[in-house]
């Protein structure tokens, strides 16, 4: 079958009234918003901090996960929320206590720039030091300002001198008994 020259130019003809058709419907969808007519004329986007709506803590849903905390005091330096986070945002080094039982938790990073909010670090923490806050702004114009420090510091000289001298005496005091 043979198609004539009158049909490709009809069809040409119907393809460009298709299109001129569609720009001038979406120009009567655009052209209120643009010229502020009629209802259309008010804003949708809230700027922000926006006086008016602000978002508070208590605004969130009650399961919204904010920036992580925690509590050093707590922490165990177990280093699961280390091992189990998929993003590797948490860095723990720790060190040996005053006594055998406690663990000096000396570094404890939290890469805000790199962690996606995921919570799995939170389910697994079994002492519950680490926890989601209710707050959610973290912006920051540097990286390293993203990474939020909870360690403890690195041992002195003197304190594990001092520590591994109260080890020493709990030893001996362990063996005369």
């Amino acid at each position: 079958m043979r198609i004539s020259v009158f049909s490709n130019i009809a069809s040409y003809i119907r393809s460009v009234f298709r299109g001129a058709w569609s720009i001038a419907e979406s120009c009567t969808t655009a052209f209120p918003y643009i010229l502020r007519w009629g209802e259309l004329r008010k804003e949708i986007t809230e700027g922000y901090p926006d006086p008016v709506s602000s978002k508070t803590a208590d605004d969130l849903p009650p399961r919204s996960r904010g920036l992580l905390f925690n509590d050093i005091d707590r922490c165990t330096g177990c280093k699961e929320c280390e091992k189990i986070c998929p993003a590797q945002c948490i860095r723990v080094e720790e060190e040996p206590g005053a006594n055998n039982s406690k663990i000096w938790v000396s570094v404890y990073d939290v890469d805000f720039s790199r962690c996606i909010f995921c919570g799995l670090c939170v389910e697994v923490c079994q002492p519950a030091s680490l926890v989601h806050t209710r707050q959610y702004e973290g912006a920051a114009y540097h990286l390293t300002d993203l990474i939020a420090s909870f360690g403890r510091g690195q041992i002195t000289a003197e304190q594990r001198a001092s520590w591994a001298a109260l080890r020493q005496m709990s030893e001996s005091d362990e063996v005369t008994l």
